[in-house]
């Protein structure tokens, strides 16, 4: 799934200044880095709060990118004597 930004182009059409997308904006989710997930989190919850399934597709992938950093952070410490 891609965030797709279609402000600009309604903006365009309603004769509104049109604002430079996030860079975060046209990337894949999955390619996006934990503090683009953590942008995008915060750019949806304050534009596009009805976007249910854009809000969970993002917020599922920083949950497992972050459920998988902590885990490989807990697994990499060697045990202690």
């Amino acid at each position: 799934m891609e965030l797709v930004n279609i402000e600009p182009r309604a903006a365009r059409a309603a004769g509104r200044p049109t604002r430079p997308l996030p860079r975060w904006a046209t990337k894949p989710v999955r390619q996006l880095t934990a503090g683009e997930l953590a942008e995008a989190l915060e750019y949806l919850e304050r534009h596009r709060p009805d976007d249910d399934v854009l809000g969970r597709a993002v917020a599922g992938e920083f949950a497992r990118r972050t459920a998988a950093t902590e885990f490989a952070d807990q697994t990499s410490t060697p045990p202690h004597p």
